[in-house]
Parts: structure tokens; C-alpha cells; sequence
């Protein structure tokens, strides 16, 4: 039954951070660079930075890897009951203005937790399970209970694992989790085990994805979203077969328009089939991280691949409709169809005269250069397209300069230049654009056409557009309009 107050969050939705945190700005102690908190907690998948929760408290003990913008004072990751999360400083000795932490210790609260309990049923049901399970597989050895285990690198530090074991993956210390584990000791025993050269598995009685404490998905994120479980039926088939077998539950990514969704499997799995790494401290039956990248190479690259078609396409109609070629009504069903298309991928097709217009004159100037022939308009010429996109659609101006570098036209252009009159331009040209001429700004109504239509123009190009403030400072590549002189590739303008 469901504790009253706990959230189960979707591991693949975005994490939330308390109203108004104490700590509302962190210095990463690495680089000195400073980091909103809010920013970095809401702009994180929640299983990812459950994950990264981990890692921040593991980092506490020898290199920290954040802390408090004000007092510097190193600080780790927390969760309301609510889950939603914020910092906390490791110490609080009220030198900083935001306090985080109550006057009561861990060490206070945990004493609290657990004053005059004794080892629960449940726990010791877990632990004889694990052994009996161990001891059902030849395979394993040297099989402890509750039993010291000293640090060969410093004999004054010692764990107390419930069980451990010499296994087909070297020497493991199982812990049954049950209840409230503070982060803090999962991650100093993920240390101490690393160091050790052995293996830390945390071992569950059961697990209902639908409703997980923070301290399950403590467990659950860093180890590749799989969660074991030493239960009644698999001790039984453990020792019916004479291998020790665990449940699996994991997350099993899928691809649904586009993203990725998951779904929950559960299966028995075999100790020794499970893939263990010392260094992350991992035990896994199933590659959710490798799977879920996977999916989304794969779903990257058919995308773009229908994104190059689609482009293709609609050059191809575009080029032939300013060509004159024969197509009638097919041709403007075709085009139809392709403004369909482009308005399903979301991408603002020509709507109206002001823009079809400034797309017109985007296709016609970037096509020719790509062709290195006039496209749309009549002329003999590529420069004489050159000096229409300045006369006629200035705002493209600095799309068509890249495009003529892309495309390989500077040799062109200066044997087209007979008279030198696109050689005097392009030094106005730059002149200009060093001086802030606003007619110059690349237009961005049709920046998303043209990013989609021309990336590696845009690609080049998009750095231009001012973000943020209108006197926000951005450089612009113009050394491709000045194609006839070896001048500044780089100039900065201020707007």
C-alpha cells in the first residue's frame, strides 16, 4: 500500500526544483563558472539528474564538484517530499546567509530513525534469501553474513555488507534495501567497493515502477534503470536449477513520433548473465542507456534523411518551375503537396505576398549558387544574381555570401566581374555591415525556412542573428562577399 505523500515521477519528464530555493546560484568548484539553479535542475530529465545526484554526493568526499555560490561551501542534491529538488550545503555553520539544513544532524535523524528498533523481518527475509540463493550455485564462494570487511588499502576503514561473496564477477557485497537509505552512505559504499576492486549490488524484495521512493531511484537511474529483486519464487528456481537467479525490472525505450517513450519489463536472469562494471559500479540485465541511443541515432538519421528528400524535392520543383519546364497541373498539385509537407515538418511555408517575396528571393539567390547559373530570373550571369540579391533583397545578402563560399563560386564570380563592379560593392558591402546597417540583418521570418531548406548555409549564417538584446554583440563572416580581395574573414558588429 501506497505511503501517503510519495510521488512517482516519469523518469523521462523534465525535473522540478523548489519555489524560491536558499541556494539560488551554484560555482562549479572546477571551473569557476557560476550556474543557476533552477536553470540547471528544470532543464535536466529526471532520471538523468537523479543520476547526476548521485555522482555530486559521491564527489563530496574527495573532489566536490559544486558549491554554494555565496559561501562556496561544497553542497549536494535533495528532494522534497514532493520530489522536487534543490541544494543543500554539506555543513552548516550559519557563515552563509542561505541556511539549508535543520539543526538536527544526519547522524541525529538517523538515530532518531532508528533508536531502539532492531533489524527488521523483512530485511533478514532478504538476507537469508540472497544466501540461500548464493549457496544453490557452486559457482560462488566464501559466502558472509554480516561480516567486517576491512580495506586493503587503509585497515582503519571497514564496511559491514549483509552478504557477500567471491562470484563469477570477483568479490561482491550485496546490501538488501528496504528501507530509507540516506545518499550519502549509498555513495560512500559505492567508494569504498570502487576502491576495493569489487562489486556493491543493492538488492530489493520487490519493486512496483508505479510507485518508487526517491531512495529506490537512487538506486534504480545509476544503474542503467535496472532495479533487482531476490524474491521467494526466484530463490526457489535458484535452487531447483542450481544458478543463482534474480528478478530484472528495467525500462525498455521505445520510439513513438519521434521521441522516446518507455515501458517496464521484468524478467529472471541468471547472476552470471548480468553485465557488471567495477569502475560505475553497475549491475544490469538489460542496456537501457546503450538502447535508448541507439533508437535515437537511428531515429536522427531517418529523420534526415526524409528531411533530404523532402529539401531535394522541393528545389528540384522549384528549378524546374523558373526553368519554364512543362508540368501544368501535376506541377501545382506537386507543389501543393510539398507546402503540405513542409507546413507538417513545421516549417513556415510562402503564405503571403511579403513573404513569398523574401522566399523568392532567399531560393533564387541561394539555388544560383549552388547551380553557379542564374535560377528564377533571366539573366546570363551568376555575378548579375549577386548584385540583385543586394539590390533587391538586401536582408539575404549575407545568407548569399556564404552560400557563394559554400558553393565554391569566388573563382567564378571574379572571371564574371569584367568590370569590377562586384568588387567595388563587396568592399561597400563589408563596409557597410562593419558599420551596422540594419538593411544588412539576415531576415528572420524566414531564418526557419532557410535553416531547414539550406543548413549548411545556416550553419554558418544563424551566428549572425542578434539573441537576446537588440545591442547584443555578434560576429559575422562577410570574407565570402569580398571574393575578390583577401580581407578580414571576422568583423564585429554591434546593433
Amino acid at each position: 500500500m501506497a505511503v501517503q505523500g510519495n510521488v512517482t515521477f516519469d523518469p523521462l519528464a523534465f525535473a522540478e526544483p523548489v519555489k524560491d530555493p536558499e541556494i539560488s546560484e551554484l560555482i562549479d568548484l572546477e571551473t569557476g563558472a557560476f550556474v543557476d539553479v533552477v536553470s540547471f535542475i528544470s532543464g535536466r530529465r529526471y532520471d538523468r539528474l537523479i543520476s547526476e545526484r548521485v555522482s555530486i554526493s559521491e564527489s563530496l568526499a574527495n573532489a566536490p564538484r559544486y558549491g554554494c555560490a555565496l559561501c562556496v561551501t561544497p553542497v549536494y542534491l535533495v528532494a522534497s517530499r514532493e520530489k522536487r529538488f534543490f541544494f543543500r550545503h554539506s555543513r552548516e555553520d550559519g557563515s552563509c546567509p542561505s541556511v539549508t539544513r535543520s539543526l538536527l544532524s544526519r547522524d541525529d535523524i538517523k538515530a532518531l530513525k532508528y533508536r531502539g528498533q532492531r533489524e527488521s523481518l523483512a530485511h533478514r527475509v532478504v538476507k537469508e534469501r540472497i544466501v540461500r540463493s548464493l549457496s544453490a550455485d557452486p559457482s560462488n564462494e566464501k559466502i558472509l553474513v554480516e561480516k567486517h570487511w576491512r580495506s586493503i588499502r587503509d585497515p582503519a576503514s571497514r564496511r559491514q555488507p549483509d552478504v557477500q561473496a567471491i562470484t563469477v564477477h570477483g568479490r561482491v557485497a550485496f546490501e538488501a534495501q528496504l528501507s530509507t537509505t540516506f545518499l550519502d552512505v549509498v555513495a560512500g559504499r559505492r567508494t569504498f567497493y570502487r576502491d576495493e576492486g569489487a562489486l556493491l549490488v543493492w538488492i530489493m524484495a520487490e519493486f512496483d515502477p508505479d510507485y518508487r521512493r526517491l531512495t529506490t531511484d537512487d538506486l534504480l537511474f545509476p544503474n542503467n534503470s535496472n532495479i533487482l529483486v531476490v524474491d521467494e519464487e526466484t530463490t526457489a528456481l535458484s535452487e531447483s536449477t542450481g544458478t543463482f537467479y534474480l528478478r530484472a525490472h528495467f525500462r525498455v525505450p521505445e520510439i513513438v513520433s519521434g521521441a522516446i517513450q518507455d515501458r517496464w519489463k521484468s524478467e529472471f536472469i541468471a547472476f552470471r548473465d548480468l553485465t557488471a562494471n567495477l569502475d560505475t559500479q553497475t549491475a544490469w540485465a538489460f542496456d537501457y542507456s546503450g538502447q535508448s541511443e541507439q533508437l535515437l541515432k537511428q531515429e536522427k538519421e531517418s529523420a534526415e534523411r526524409r528531411d533530404d528528400d523532402l529539401r531535394q524535392r522541393f528545389c528540384s520543383l522549384w528549378i524546374g518551375r523558373n526553368h519554364h519546364t512543362p508540368g501544368g497541373v501535376s506541377t501545382e498539385e506537386a507543389w501543393r503537396s510539398l507546402i503540405g509537407e513542409l507546413s507538417a515538418r513545421g516549417v513556415t511555408p510562402p503564405a503571403n505576398e511579403r513573404y513569398d517575396r523574401a522566399v523568392t528571393g532567399l531560393m533564387n539567390g541561394i539555388l544560383s549558387a549552388r547551380e553557379k547559373e542564374p535560377v528564377g530570373w533571366d539573366f546570363k550571369h551568376l555575378v548579375e544574381v549577386a548584385h540583385r540579391i543586394c539590390d533587391g533583397y538586401p536582408e539575404h545578402a549575407l545568407a548569399m555570401g556564404f552560400a557563394l563560399r559554400i558553393y565554391g563560386c569566388e573563382e567564378l564570380l571574379v572571371s564574371q566581374d569584367k568590370s569590377k563592379k562586384w568588387d567595388k560593392r563587396a568592399r561597400l558591402l563589408k563596409e557597410a555591415i562593419r558599420a551596422g546597417d540594419q538593411r544588412y540583418l539576415p531576415d528572420q521570418d524566414t531564418l526557419p525556412f532557410l535553416k531547414f531548406m539550406f543548413p549548411e548555409v545556416v550553419k554558418r549564417s544563424s551566428d549572425s542573428l542578434p539573441r537576446g538584446s537588440p545591442s547584443r554583440t555578434f560576429e559575422v563572416d562577410v570574407g565570402a562577399i569580398a571574393t575578390t580581395e583577401n580581407l578580414p574573414q571576422r568583423t564585429e558588429i554591434m546593433l
